[in-house]
């Protein structure tokens, strides 16, 4: 009887058993149970995917609404302080003064240049005459009594006032204004100063914030009147719909609590798309933001979101049916699941990260357009300072503080003609006490653009100063002080300089240039005019050539291979006749124009005799440098079989002993051997 093995004597093991029998009840119910759990879990993910989707928006819509508030107070609020300061300028000098010169229309048209947002600067009087506009110089005859920025002055006190979208009358353009109240010392009516500002400014701005697709953004009145959308309409229109309704359901939704964190969903009166909106109010302006988001995009995004989820759920429903049978066998499909549930999470991520880019691209545009605000309020260049009766100063603002390099705090009390500014005249005379503007306002002239020189208190620098100056009068007529605007010019004086030098500069250069042409032409040598007219262009264009890459590095030098690769690269045709090597080396002026000339005799001699004249020949140039002497080897191969030194001394030669030898302090060795022409140059790398 045959015996047997221990596997056959061995019973079947309780796994073995269970896949070989139909599944139990047991396995069945746990199997339904487990699917079960499942569309549960995801049924659940859908409604908290939904949520974190909801809750992201309306952060990003609350943040993006506060943001713009922000951008359009520091907008709004920097040019109502300009309006502002034509009120002081009023005060000094009155309407017929500030409009007889263009002083104060050339400030206002750079303001408005150096802005992309504005359209023009007026300056109104009492009766509605505009006096100042930068649109025209002198401006036009043009009452805007009828207009309502000029009649919401005239009663009212407060301000600024911000109007709805108009036409210009001058320039068909549609804007809409700022104005400010100009008042007298006394406080009376006297005029309005007013900005034009460009609604496509704002929408473009907007455009480059909002990025999701679908994003609205409004400029509103306190009263729902629309200054400027995004998206804009196709065409320009003046009157847009009124959104009073929106911002009082803000308001009611606000008030009620009812939407908690959450945004108000609501069509929109522009195209009746329903966002979900946010509106954050403009500080101490009657301005409000409103920032809304597309519910279809935000649908969009969870349905995407929930893709990832549906794919998971389909998967594990697939791994569940048979996992009853093969639960006890393998891991592998609960490995799988949980390598989908892995990518399908890194794909949420991914999206999150580029939501996240995309806010973090549009803050980094709000902080730009930030810093350009507040460099155009710090940038004004003009110092404007106050004197009492005595010439001693008592108010003095920014840009007077860093003009005389000192703060208000120290200027406060000094006298104008303090020993420690050092004044003088341009030419180096030093300016009397009754020659110095501020002195010459007190007494009663008007000073224009006098320039004189101080000396900076803590550095001694020269400085070039160019003063106006003005009387202050009491309505009696007494002199109780001045007011002077100060220009620092002495960037000026300084570019007067530079120019000078540059074209002292230029002529030696020149004399230079032509010189060396001369040389060339005067030792160049042919045995007929054509031989010597190829001489002299090819030696010229060398020259040329090391001029070109001297006036590349405004003349302070060239570097060593690229000046051998333009001398030898019109001489070498295939790859492989020419092989450079050796570290960077940065020559000086005086050695390239010489070396230039050097390389170019050189190659000449190759092409006509050496290696270049042979379709197999080919040089080779190393270099290297020890304690600033230059030593560089010339070697030819492959060309024609050298059998002596050449019998007659030309141009190259005379080159080499008159400037490499006498004029840089450097020699060369030549070798005539029979494989072809060995030259091996030492220079010191010092200035000749």
């Amino acid at each position: 009887m045959p015996t047997q093995t221990a596997e056959e004597a061995s019973p079947p093991s309780p796994s073995s058993r269970i896949l070989d029998t139909a599944p139990s009840r047991a396995v069945i119910w746990l199997a339904v149970s487990a699917l079960l759990i499942a569309m549960a879990l995801f049924g659940m993910e859908l409604v908290v995917g939904r949520d974190r989707v909801m809750d992201r928006a309306a952060a990003d819509a609350r943040a993006g609404a506060r943001q713009l508030a922000e951008h359009a107070a520091k907008v709004i609020g920097t040019h109502a302080l300009i309006l502002k300061n034509a009120e002081w300028v009023f005060q000094n000098d009155g309407w017929d003064k500030m409009a007889a010169t263009p002083s104060l229309y050339d400030w206002l048209r750079h303001m408005a240049t150096e802005a992309p947002e504005v359209q023009s600067y007026w300056l109104v009087d009492a009766k509605g005459e505009v006096r100042i506009n930068t649109l025209r110089w002198p401006s036009q005859s043009l009452n805007v009594a009828d207009r309502p920025y000029f009649s919401f002055h005239v009663d009212q006190q407060s301000g600024p006032y911000i109007g709805p979208r108009m036409i210009g009358r001058i320039h068909p353009e549609i804007f809409f204004p700022i104005s400010q109240r100009i008042e007298g010392r006394d406080g009376s009516f006297q005029g309005v100063a007013q900005v034009s500002l460009r609604p496509g400014y704002f929408e473009s701005f907007y455009a480059s914030v909002a990025l999701m697709p679908g994003t609205e953004v409004m400029l509103v009145l306190d009263d729902g009147t629309v200054l400027a959308r995004h998206p804009a309409t196709m065409a320009a229109e003046l009157g847009l719909p009124m959104v009073a309704t929106l911002l009082a359901q803000a308001g009611q939704a606000e008030a009620s609590g009812a939407v908690g964190d959450r945004l108000f969903n609501v069509a929109s009166p522009f195209d009746g798309v329903r966002r979900y909106y946010a509106v954050a109010g403009v500080d101490r302006l009657p301005v409000k933001v409103i920032y809304g988001l597309s519910q279809d995009h935000l649908d969009e995004v969870w349905l995407q979101s929930a893709l990832g989820h549906i794919g998971f759920a389909l998967v594990a429903t697939m791994l569940l049916l048979p996992l009853a049978a093969i639960a006890m066998r393998q891991t592998k499909q609960a490995e799988q699941a949980q390598t989908d549930l892995r990518k399908a999470n890194s794909a949420l991520e991914s999206r999150v990260a580029e939501r996240t880019d995309h806010l973090h691209s549009a803050l980094t545009d709000l902080r730009r357009s930030e810093e350009r605000l507040s460099r155009l309020v710090a940038t004004i260049p003009v110092g404007v300072v106050e004197y009492n009766a005595s010439g001693i100063i008592t108010d003095i603002n920014v840009a007077g503080e860093r003009i005389f390099g000192m703060s208000k705090e120290e200027l406060t009390g000094l006298s104008h003609d303090a020993p420690l500014w050092q004044a003088a005249l341009p030419d180096g005379k030093p300016l009397a006490g009754p020659d110095h503007p501020v002195a010459r306002a007190l007494a009663g002239e008007t000073i224009s653009e006098m320039e004189y020189t101080v000396r900076d208190p803590r550095t001694g620098a020269r400085q070039v100063l160019s003063v106006n100056a003005a009387a202050i009068r009491d309505p009696g007529g007494q002199v109780i002080g001045c007011t002077a605007t100060v220009v620092d010019v002495t960037a000026r004086y300084e570019a007067e300089d530079r120019q000078r030098l540059l074209m002292r500069e230029v002529d030696h250069r020149a004399k230079n240039a032509l010189a060396v042409a001369q040389a060339v032409v005067r030792l160049s040598k042919g045995d007929s005019i054509a031989e010597f007219t190829r001489a002299v262009e090819g030696r010229i264009s060398s020259l040329a050539r090391s001029h070109s890459l001297l006036a590349q590095a405004s003349w302070s030098g060239a570097d060593l291979k690229r000046l051998l690769e333009d001398e030898l690269n019109g001489f070498v045709e295939g790859p492989g006749r020419l092989v450079l090597s050796g570290p960077t080396v940065q020559l000086g002026a005086n050695l390239v124009q010489s070396l230039g000339l050097t390389f170019h005799e050189l190659a000449t001699n190759a092409a006509k005799h050496g290696a270049l004249s042979a379709d197999d020949g080919y040089i080779s140039v190393r270099w290297s440098v020890q304690r600033q002497v230059l030593n560089l080897h010339w070697e030819e191969h492959g060309g024609p079989k050298v059998t002596a030194p050449p019998d007659h001394k030309g141009f190259g030669s005379t080159l080499l002993g008159q400037v490499l030898r006498h004029q840089l302090g450097g020699k060369m060795e030549m070798e005539w051997a029979e494989t072809g022409l060995k030259c091996h140059l030492t220079l010191p790398l010092t200035e000749a």
